[in-house]
C-alpha cells in the first residue's frame, strides 16, 4: 500500500469496495451507511489533496480513522455507532492492501507503559512459577495495568518512586470509575503484585498496611433493571420484519421470560426444543444443571418465526447461527450487547449509568418477581441458581436508597 495515493486509484479502490459490499448479505441500511463512510474517505482525500504530498495510503487511512472515530489508529472507538464507522475504515484499509474484508476486527489494546514492561514480565514469570493459570495471570496483569497507567499519568516513572500519598491518590481515582467490587479486585491484585520479590525489592515505602481489611459493598450494583413496561416498549421497537430483528426479538424473549443467561441462549440447541410437549431443555453453562422450561405461546411463535424466516439453513444444532456467511454458531465471548443496547436506544429507554444487555433482562425478571411477592426460593429456581443466596444480588432494586460510600482506606502514619 506504500505510495498508493493517486486519487484515481483511490476512487477505483473505493468503487471496487462498494461492489463487494453490495454482494454481501447486508441490509440496505448497512450498505448505505458503509457507502457514506467510503464516500467520506474520498472527500477527505480531495480536501487534503493527498496526491500532492508524500503520504502513502496507509497514512491517509490512519488519518481518516482518527477523523471518523476521534481515536488514534487503531484504538477502540467506543460506542456501537462509531464502531460501525471504524469497521468501514478497516474495510478501506484492507481493500487498499489487497486483502479480504474481515468478519471481526481487533482494535489496538492499551499497552503497559514501556517503563514498567520489565517489571510486568518478572511479575508474570513469578505468578507462573507459583502455578497460577494463564487466565489468572491475564486477569491480574489487566488490573495491575490500571495502576501502572495511573502512575505514569502522575509522573511516577518507577516503582521505587511510589509514595504513600501517590498510592492513596490512586485509590481515590478508583472511586470515580469502579464499583466497590471492582476497586477491591484491583487492590487485592496489587497486594499480590507488591508481594512479588522483584517488585517488593524496589519499594521505598510499604503500601501493604493500606491493603488490609478490604471489603466490597456487597449490594452495590448498577441499576441495571427495567420495569415490565420498559421491557415491552423495547420489544415493540424491534423491527420484526427483518431477519436480524427476528433473531434479537427471540433472544430478548428468552432472557426476559425465562431469565436465561446469554451463554445459555447462545448455546440453545434445536434438539432441546420439544414442540409436541411444549418444553425447552438445556444444560446451564454456569451450574452444569439441566433445566426444563415450559414453551409459552409467545416464545413458541417468535421462535418458529425466526427458525422459518430468518435462520440460515445451516447444518448445525445451535438455534442461533450467524446470519451472514459462514453460518456458524456465535463465539463464546459474544454476549450480543451491542444488538440489545441498540434496541433500548431505539425505544428511547433511559440507559444512562445502566447496563443494557441480556443480563439486564435477567435482573429485570428477578426484580419484577420480587415486586409480585414471589418467594425468593421460587425466584432462585426460575433463574436456575443453585441456592437462594445467589439470588439475593439480583433483587436489591431500590438503588436510590442504598448508600454509595467510597471505599475506606485506613489512616496512615507516613509523612
Amino acid at each position: 500500500m506504500a505510495g498508493f495515493a493517486r486519487i484515481d486509484e483511490l476512487e477505483d479502490a473505493v468503487q471496487d469496495l462498494k461492489e463487494r459490499i453490495s454482494n454481501q448479505p447486508l441490509s440496505r441500511g448497512y450498505v448505505r451507511f458503509y457507502n457514506n463512510v467510503f464516500d467520506g474517505f474520498l472527500r477527505f482525500c480531495r480536501e487534503q489533496r493527498v496526491w500532492e504530498g508524500s503520504m502513502d495510503a496507509a497514512g491517509i487511512v490512519a488519518l481518516y480513522y482518527t477523523m471518523v472515530t476521534g481515536q488514534v489508529p487503531y484504538e477502540h472507538p467506543g460506542s456501537p455507532y462509531v464502531i460501525r464507522k471504524a469497521r468501514a475504515v478497516f474495510m478501506i484499509r484492507d481493500t487498499l492492501q489487497g486483502t479480504s474484508i474481515q468478519r471481526k476486527y481487533c482494535y489496538k489494546s492499551v499497552r503497559i507503559p514501556s517503563i514498567f514492561e520489565n517489571d510486568m514480565e518478572q511479575y508474570s514469570e513469578w505468578m507462573a512459577e507459583r502455578g497460577n493459570s494463564s487466565e489468572t495471570i491475564k486477569t491480574r496483569i489487566g488490573r495491575v495495568k490500571v495502576f501502572l497507567l495511573a502512575l505514569e499519568e502522575m509522573g511516577c516513572l518507577s516503582i521505587a518512586a511510589l509514595t504513600i500519598d501517590r498510592f492513596i491518590t490512586f485509590v481515590s481515582l478508583l472511586d470515580r470509575k469502579y464499583s466497590s467490587a471492582g476497586k477491591v479486585n484491583i487492590l487485592y491484585t496489587l497486594r499480590n503484585y507488591f508481594g512479588c520479590p522483584s517488585i517488593s525489592r524496589q519499594l521505598t515505602c510499604d503500601p501493604l498496611p493500606l491493603l488490609v481489611g478490604l471489603h466490597a459493598k456487597k449490594h452495590e450494583r448498577l441499576g441495571s433493571f427495567y420495569t415490565p413496561e420498559e421491557i415491552r416498549k423495547v420489544l415493540a421497537a424491534i423491527d420484526r420484519s427483518s431477519k436480524p430483528g427476528k433473531m434479537v426479538y427471540i433472544m430478548m424473549l428468552l432472557a426476559s421470560v425465562y431469565g436465561l443467561r446469554s451463554r445459555d441462549i447462545r448455546a440453545l440447541a434445536i434438539s432441546g426444543i420439544d414442540w409436541k410437549n411444549h418444553t425447552i431443555t438445556l444444560s446451564q453453562h454456569k451450574t452444569m444443571r439441566y433445566l426444563q422450561l415450559p414453551l409459552t405461546d409467545e416464545v413458541k411463535f417468535a421462535l418458529l418465526d425466526y427458525m422459518k424466516n430468518a435462520r440460515p439453513p445451516a447444518q448445525d444444532d445451535h438455534v442461533f447461527v450467524r446470519l451472514r456467511s459462514p453460518h456458524e454458531p456465535y463465539s463464546e465471548d459474544n454476549h450480543f450487547s451491542a444488538k440489545i443496547r441498540a434496541c433500548f436506544e431505539l425505544a428511547g429507554i433511559d440507559i444512562r449509568r445502566k447496563h443494557a444487555g441480556l443480563h439486564s433482562l435477567r435482573h429485570s425478571l428477578a426484580s419484577s418477581l420480587m415486586s409480585d411477592d414471589t418467594p425468593i426460593s421460587e425466584i432462585a429456581a426460575i433463574l436456575g441458581h443453585t441456592s437462594a443466596q445467589s439470588t439475593k444480588q439480583y433483587i436489591w432494586t431500590d438503588i436510590a436508597q442504598l448508600r454509595m460510600a467510597a471505599l475506606e482506606v485506613p489512616a496512615h502514619g507516613y509523612r
